[in-house]
């Protein structure tokens, strides 16, 4: 970064500057994407913002060229530096005339995973950096022959210098993270039940929820009843998350997003009437299994569709109300436990994920 500073002071002919962003093989293609553009725009800050005021140079003379992955030179980089005994298998894999989705999911089996894990934590950070090319104009001649400053006869192509450490310091070093993220049911809420949850992950794999439910109105002068109160928990683990590229309206997501499998528990009491053919008091307890899916659909704002299965155990009281429905009398002919097994639960949920600044060693993303 040094080296490109003093290019940019010392140099009052630019013509123009060209920009090579990569982002290393690893991960899903889509974001690796998404992480070469933004690379390639850092870049290209960092050298607007050190070239002199007085150059009359802007961002339209830079061109950017986001390479995506690089893949050719994650093998030049493993001939030079790896040499594990399954150096010539790796080798192979990488000259093999395939799609690299087919070598990456080859060298994610060799060794039952480890070799591919060496490779991303000892070769791939190498991998994620922008080089530039910067063109010189020769400049003009005063009267009497002697350049007015330096000349450069043929235009010059600059050492192809990393600017990993921009890219990194920009886009990785520094991260939006989700460090909780404020839900409700939607289905429960049109059914006027209140109802909230509370989600904080651990990371983009595992996450664990609180939810809450707690409608408690009485209407119809004590004819109509709807009185909930439940706590629950659970805990998920989120399948390999599709991470959209960003938009104006969407930021980039790393957790709660994508499809997941929970493990639920819950319970609380309830009371439920309505006029004098139903009127039950009790309490249930339930446990499960959830699957679900995530969706951004706006900028700071997800969708999640899910559907919980598993037992409920559910003690339960009868009651008859009284003509002016002031009192309710114990039917204890028709008391007892229910025992279910079946759907539980069922939510569209609407959720704010709360996203904050962290720092990234390394570059990771």
């Amino acid at each position: 970064m040094d080296r490109i500073r003093h290019y940019l002071a010392n140099s009052p002919h630019i013509d123009s500057i060209t920009i090579y962003a990569y982002a290393s093989p690893e991960g899903v293609y889509e974001h690796n994407v998404w992480l070469a553009r933004k690379r390639a725009e850092a870049a290209r800050r960092f050298v607007l913002a050190h070239i002199p005021a007085d150059r009359n140079f802007n961002a339209d003379r830079i061109r950017l060229c986001p390479m995506n992955e690089n893949w050719e030179g994650l093998t030049r980089e493993l001939e030079a530096n790896y040499h594990r005994n399954d150096r010539d298998k790796v080798l192979a894999i990488l000259e093999a005339p395939v799609r690299n989705d087919t070598k990456k999911w080859r060298l994610q089996q060799l060794d039952n995973g480890y070799t591919y894990k060496y490779i991303i934590r000892n070769h791939m950070p190498r991998l994620r950096l922008a080089t530039w090319i910067c063109i010189w104009q020769k400049p003009q001649q005063n009267p009497v022959g002697k350049p007015v400053e330096f000349a450069v006869e043929e235009p010059v192509k600059s050492p192809l210098t990393p600017l990993a450490g921009i890219g990194q310091q920009d886009t990785a070093a520094w991260k939006k993270r989700t460090i909780v993220a404020l839900k409700t049911n939607m289905l429960y809420d049109a059914a006027t039940a209140l109802n909230f949850a509370i989600e904080v992950p651990f990371n983009e794999k595992f996450s664990i929820l609180y939810e809450h439910h707690c409608p408690w109105w009485l209407t119809g002068s004590n004819r109509y009843c709807l009185q909930l109160l439940s706590f629950g928990g659970e805990f998920r683990w989120w399948f390999k998350p599709k991470t959209q590229p960003e938009t104006p309206r969407r930021v980039q997501r790393d957790a709660l997003v994508g499809h997941f499998l929970g493990l639920y528990g819950m319970g609380g009491k309830f009371d439920l009437q309505a006029n004098k053919t139903f009127c039950y008091q009790g309490e249930f307890f339930s446990a499960g299994l959830t699957y679900g899916y995530s969706m951004p659909i706006a900028k700071r704002v997800n969708l999640e569709f899910s559907i919980s299965a598993g037992y409920a155990r559910i003690p339960y009281r009868h009651y008859n109300p009284t003509d002016d429905w002031e009192l309710l009398i114990r039917d204890r002919n028709k008391s007892g436990v229910w025992h279910y097994f079946g759907p539980t639960k069922i939510e569209v949920a609407l959720s704010v994920p709360l996203l904050v600044k962290t720092k990234v060693k390394g570059g990771n993303r």
